[in-house]
């Protein structure tokens, strides 16, 4: 509580020092001493206390730990070095955290004290539910079954907080309970711009996350649970939030960087929430690490070949498509978000850009670049570039995919989603009747969902989406070179006799010195393990907490 109480007064004295003034105040240091039992006066102290949550937004980063760019564990980009899945448990682990949780179970346990108005306290009991939500998403993503606790917990209580792990069917149905809490109570967003609470959670924010965690429970209960009847009327839940979302007046932004590398997201009328970056006060590292010495990490073969040409077919039955002996043939008649997320010139090891830039697939990314930002703001971490959290694109493809493990989805459903994105993106709409069979589908999916599914990973190319579609379609599989080999290979180069990249056979970029990634035990990667430091305050407490299957 003492954490929480700082930081208010530091935003507080923050307010007050961009408003008036006064030396004596300084002089004399605060007067005023908050506690728990005097905090809870005003809506004004409920409104600061929830300001921290928002921390929990991750959006760029000023390390290598956002959402965007840097999470390469994926068959769209190749890092530096190999990424490889964990051998053994660790002994302790951030992701790992109940704290916030807690946090919104003291709100919950406050506000009914509070002097406001009754739809006030039932918005701030939304905003409480909302983020307690949030965590107990985030968690079950990697740990499957975690202990739920709904009720603000003292130290001394440790039978409460030391609890056996709660089924995860349970928790998912705990976390729409109170997801469908916060959607009927937290102010829309009309209300809370009024009240200049901008770009705060208000009911649409809920309503995207409401979609987000549906499909993705959905899909767990289907490829993972094999259970139909549940994962429906999950699927069901997320296509009706996204619904919601969808009829709330947002429009694609004409350009689709404009999501990524806008100095100001403000007046963007494709975001539904965004994480505002400002000079000297919160940066980032995204265009840093995407125009620096350091090598940058590329795109792979396989996400390059995944783009459609402008027939909407896939390269390997357009006739549009030039091949790939050199990148203007690569980009020639091609969906226009390849354009913009690489360079049209390849650059690697022995050959940088005229910057000096490498890329360890030689291909350079340029999805997050502003050349409108000043110099000095390009360096990592001085990015000002606002990040989305929720936006359009990300809702409309919930929505489709939904509609489509419905088995009911209709050429108006990939009307308002998929074909719109395709006709920003300048390439053929999709049409329900007549989808392309793909040589390269999974046979295991059908070619229809086969096109949404691309069209996710296409749209949200390096946003931070694509291991975690993986793991919920029970495809970590894609992970194996062995089954997709175009995963550790890059572009296509002319090699010099000495001083480039390593090349294969046939002259495409191998940034890894290996061919191989070990898979062992793979099925146990669909859930993290629980740290080990943890299972042992558990054991020590008597309390059967077991560790994840194959860990």
């Amino acid at each position: 509580m003492k954490k929480i109480i700082k930081y208010a007064i530091v935003l507080t004295l923050g307010l007050m020092v961009t408003g008036s003034c006064s030396d004596d105040y300084f002089n004399r240091g605060s007067q005023i001493k908050f506690d728990d039992s005097n905090y809870w006066t005003s809506e004004g102290n409920v409104k600061i206390f929830c300001w921290e949550f928002y921390n929990r937004f991750v959006g760029y980063s000023t390390g290598t730990d956002g959402d965007f760019y840097f999470t390469t564990f994926t068959d769209d980009q190749a890092a530096n070095g190999m990424n490889i899945f964990a051998t053994t448990a660790p002994s302790s682990s951030g992701n790992w955290t109940f704290s916030y949780i807690r946090k919104t179970n003291l709100l919950l346990a406050r506000v009914d004290q509070v002097p406001m108005s009754e739809d006030a306290k039932n918005h701030y009991r939304g905003i409480a539910r909302f983020f307690r939500a949030f965590e107990y998403a985030n968690l079950i993503k990697r740990y499957g079954d975690v202990p739920w606790v709904d009720n603000y917990l003292d130290q001394s209580e440790t039978d409460e907080i030391y609890k056996p792990r709660t089924a995860r069917d349970v928790v998912v149905d705990n976390i729409m309970a109170d997801l469908d809490f916060a959607a009927a109570n937290v102010r829309t967003k009309a209300v809370a711009d009024a009240l200049s609470d901008k770009n705060m959670v208000n009911r649409n924010v809920v309503n995207a996350l409401i979609a987000r965690v549906a499909l993705y429970e959905a899909s767990v209960c289907k490829y993972q649970g094999n259970n139909l009847t549940r994962a429906n009327a999950l699927f069901t839940k997320a296509k009706n939030a996204a619904q919601f979302v969808l009829d709330q007046g947002y429009t694609l932004s004409p350009n689709y960087k404009d999501v990524y590398s806008s100095l100001d997201l403000s007046g963007n009328k494709e975001v539904i929430l965004y994480k505002n970056y400002v000079a000297g006060i919160m940066t980032h590292s995204v265009v840093g690490y995407t125009n620096s010495s350091t090598m940058i990490s590329g795109l792979t073969k396989d996400m390059v070949d995944a783009y459609l040409c402008k027939d909407g077919l896939p390269i390997a039955l357009s006739p549009l498509y030039q091949g790939d002996a050199d990148i203007s043939k690569t980009l020639t008649n091609r969906d226009d978000r390849l354009l913009k997320t690489v360079d049209n010139v390849l650059c690697y090891i022995g050959t940088p850009n005229s910057k000096g830039y490498t890329s360890s697939t030689g291909y350079k990314i340029t999805k997050f670049d502003n050349p409108a930002m000043p110099a000095s703001e390009t360096l990592a971490p001085n990015n000002t570039t606002d990040g989305p959290l929720f936006w359009l694109a990300e809702t409309m493809l919930n929505y489709a995919e939904a509609a489509t493990e419905l088995g009911a989805v209709t050429q108006a459903d990939i009307n308002i989603t998929v074909n719109l994105l395709r006709t920003r993106a300048g390439i053929a709409p999709l049409n329900v009747s007549n989808v392309p069979n793909d040589p390269k589908r999974d046979p295991n999916v059908s070619a229809l969902l086969w096109e949404v599914r691309r069209e996710r990973r296409i749209e949200l190319v390096m946003d931070g989406f694509r291991q975690w579609d993986l793991r919920r379609w029970g495809k970590l599989t894609y992970l194996d070179p062995n089954i997709k080999p175009d995963i550790f290979k890059g572009a296509r180069i002319v090699p010099k006799p000495s001083g480039g990249p390593t090349v294969d056979a046939n002259n495409y970029i191998t940034p890894y010195k290996t061919s191989t990634r070990p898979v062992d035990q793979l099925n146990r990667n669909y859930l993290d393990p629980i740290p080990t430091g943890q299972l042992t305050l558990y054991q020590i407490k008597g309390v059967n907490f077991p560790q994840n299957p194959g860990w």
